[in-house]
């Protein structure tokens, strides 16, 4: 038995917390990256598409294919709805904090207006942390090569969460050592809440997994079209071909990525259905054969 299948086989919550931690390396990766090119940050901004690209590939080639084999077809969409929903009404419940935190007396426009940028950024990461954290731990439940693409393929969304962040850190004149607790207290967050989904799986019926991460893809893909509509607003005309190119280059490198992670744990001689959750495996038999049907 390998030290892999030592890990997943049991289903623990060492299971999802390695994965979660896996997704936070790219939260180190932003931070040291905006702090090292603090002065060219504008040059990375193709970054955005590319992440959106990523993002959509999570969706497309790893959430749906599972979905579609476990929940009802008429179901998807609607459980797409309600997660794109969530992330919308987060965002704005966000964006509504940040501007009255923003909006406190006794300071310059200048400064209000600073505030409420950096407060916007801070929600918005939250935010964007709070639906990665618990996709990753629904995804650890169910299947240990589905965990392991959404956590990569998250790791690479958390470098843009976090570098937007620390720029926003940076212009903000923060402390060095503010910025480290802030960077830290990111990284619990998406431990946290990764865990947190994970033991609320284990913990109440499991049945509903699929559905649970049917609704996280909702999420996701709102989170990428947000990424995108921002990005597209703040980019000069002539460069949306290239924001398009670098958006199908994300989609299309993850894609291949997540294809393949299966044929290298089979070259392995690891055996994916293993990783499967239990009582998810056995009730996957029926919805496939009336889904065939």
């Amino acid at each position: 038995m390998t030290i892999i299948d030592t890990v997943f086989a049991t289903q623990s919550r060492s299971h999802a917390l390695l994965l979660s931690t896996l997704a936070s390396v790219g939260l180190i990766v932003g931070a040291v990256w905006a702090e090292r090119a603090a002065a060219e940050l504008r040059r990375s901004d193709l970054l955005m598409p590319g992440v959106s690209g990523v993002l959509f590939a999570l969706v497309a080639v790893t959430i749906m294919p599972f979905a579609e084999l476990t929940v009802g077809r008429w179901l998807i969409p609607f459980l797409y709805l309600a997660g794109a929903a969530a992330s919308v009404i987060l965002c704005t419940a966000a964006r509504h904090l940040a501007l009255r935190r923003a909006k406190t007396p006794n300071r310059s426009a200048d400064q209000s207006g600073r505030q409420s940028a950096f407060a916007e950024r801070s929600v918005f990461a939250i935010v964007d942390l709070l639906g990665y954290g618990m996709a990753i731990g629904v995804a650890a439940a169910a299947s240990a090569t589905l965990g392991i693409a959404l956590a990569t393929g998250l790791a690479a969304a958390n470098v843009l969460v976090s570098r937007q962040l620390t720029a926003g850190f940076l212009s903000a004149k923060m402390r060095r050592m503010d910025r480290v607790v802030s960077q830290l207290a990111l990284f619990l967050t998406l431990n946290v809440f990764s865990l947190l989904a994970f033991w609320t799986v284990h913990s109440f019926d499991s049945r509903g997994l699929p559905g649970l991460l049917a609704f996280f893809g909702g999420f996701l893909l709102a989170a990428a079209t947000r990424t995108l509509l921002s990005h597209g607003q703040g980019i000069a005309a002539g460069k949306q071909v290239g924001s398009a190119l670098v958006f199908l280059c994300g989609f299309v490198a993850f894609a291949l990525f997540a294809v393949g992670l299966d044929d290298v744990l089979d070259a392995a001689g690891i055996s994916n259905a293993g990783f499967e959750h239990p009582v998810e495996q056995s009730s996957a038999q029926p919805n496939i054969l009336q889904t065939r049907g």
